[in-house]
């Protein structure tokens, strides 16, 4: 039987394509030699990554606050992603099997569709709900397209390492051209953050998480013979980590290391996953279980030397003493902080932070359930923590599959841990809700096909 690769008789011969393509029928397969479709897939997925860590407005020169208004009606944002959509989508029907775009159709996914459409018809501000889902929509899109446009996995590995190799020299090139942007110490507002490092991105809160996925890709790299590049990765970003002052962000990023690795270790995924489940549950009690039990407050003010983590505890119990007034649908996506809701109230003069100008909750899981409620709530909470842990255990049974798994998994860890301190599910083109939309694909993906270029797709 013939290979599909070598074609018919008179035809031209088809490329070896790797599963992710498989089933790839160009309609003129001899017009475009393979090598420069290899290179065109290679170079797509190397900006669209690194479009997803720099974005198109660095160094934006702002605080947390001020930034965060500024990139939702950012008429660059808006137009650039809307135009880079349009050019991935070009390239994924050109450059990808339709079973892996098929792959997309799971009951989870589908439903995350029908509760994001919900919130869009409902909102008292549809046109400009319309827009931030769709900003939110394609930078999803762009994490996809980065996995699957590569022909394998060493394609994928060296996209990977341009689009690193550029992020870092975009930080770290700030601090030594534009210090006074790339550093915290202008902003009256947050003069307790003098000095401390944030390059390129809008706050060292995002700075750090994101740098910490970036280690991560460096443990991949060194873990699959890139030994080099991924040591100079992992100890360019590892560095700008702790520059950044963050201490929960430098406890959860080599725990979460540590955990995934229990899997090779032990060779079996289930411990890894135990741990994780043990280590989410103990971040929980610290955190949240601190509002209702004074001894875990003051243990955590012994630990960290503040039992208010900066003041977030003022957010949560606030947070929490709204959810029972919208318990099942929500105040909507988006429509909760900064609204008149929030805006209105008479200034919390006892609290260590003004939650009235707060635009998040500063954690994901309980700004899920003041947005969306408990049913939508639930299903975006399927989607970003439950589905990646069943998918992380399916995709190291393929073989070849387990090394990428896991440093998608590890993102997926930390960005659990980190999310009883930060909120960032569905913030649009916000780089640190793009690399956990980046695992949680990344996760779908090789659970359901192989990433060499001998195996079949699942």
């Amino acid at each position: 039987m013939r290979h599909p690769s070598l074609g018919l008789p008179g035809q031209p011969a088809r490329p070896a394509w790797s599963p992710l393509q498989g089933d790839l029928d160009l309609a003129r397969p001899g017009v475009l030699p393979s090598g420069l479709l290899r290179s065109s897939a290679i170079i797509l997925s190397a900006l669209g990554l690194a479009l997803m860590l720099i974005s198109l407005q660095p160094f934006e020169g702002e605080s947390l606050v001020s930034a965060s208004g500024a990139k939702q009606g950012s008429a660059i944002n808006q137009f650039g992603f809307l135009a880079a959509g349009l050019v991935f989508a070009l390239a994924l029907l050109c450059l990808t099997s339709r079973k892996v775009l098929a792959s997309l159709l799971t009951p989870g996914l589908l439903m995350f569709g029908i509760v994001l459409a919900y919130n869009v018809a409902l909102s008292p501000q549809p046109e400009a709900e319309l827009r931030a889902v769709v900003l939110t929509v394609i930078g999803m899109f762009i994490a996809f397209s980065v996995i699957v446009l590569p022909r394998g996995e060493k394609d994928f590995q060296i996209a990977l390492i341009a689009a690193t190799a550029a992020t870092l020299a975009m930080s770290y090139g700030g601090l030594l051209l534009v210090p006074h942007l790339a550093t915290h110490g202008y902003d009256s507002a947050e003069l307790q953050h003098v000095g401390l490092w944030r390059g390129h991105f809008s706050h060292k809160n995002v700075a750090g998480p994101v740098m910490c996925a970036i280690a991560i890709f460096g443990v991949y790299l060194i873990r699959s013979g890139h030994r080099f590049a991924g040591l100079i990765i992992f100890a360019a970003s590892t560095l700008f980590v702790l520059k950044t002052g963050s201490k929960t962000t430098n406890g959860f990023f080599p725990v979460s290391i540590m955990i995934v690795l229990l899997a090779g270790i032990f060779r079996n995924s289930a411990v890894a996953v135990l741990a994780f489940i043990l280590a989410w549950i103990t971040a929980g009690v610290f955190t949240l279980g601190s509002l209702y039990s004074p001894s875990l407050s003051q243990l955590v003010g012994d630990l960290l030397g503040d039992a208010t983590y900066t003041g977030r505890t003022t957010l949560w119990e606030f947070g929490l003493s709204r959810i029972p007034e919208h318990p099942w649908l929500g105040y909507g996506l988006y429509n909760f902080w900064g609204s008149d809701l929030v805006v209105n109230l008479d200034r919390p003069f006892e609290s260590p932070w003004d939650f009235r100008t707060i635009v998040h909750g500063h954690n994901n899981y309980i700004d899920m359930v003041l947005s969306l409620g408990v049913l939508g709530g639930s299903v975006v909470f399927w989607v970003l923590f439950v589905g990646p842990v069943f998918n992380y255990v399916k995709a190291r049974r393929i073989p070849g599959n387990a090394k990428l798994a896991d440093m998608f998994f590890m993102i997926i860890v930390f960005m659990s841990l980190l999310s009883f301190l930060e909120t960032f599910f569905l913030a649009r083109s916000n780089s640190l809700w793009l690399m956990h939309a980046f695992a949680v694909f990344g996760l779908h993906v090789l659970a359901r096909f192989s990433m060499g270029s001998s195996l079949a797709g699942r």
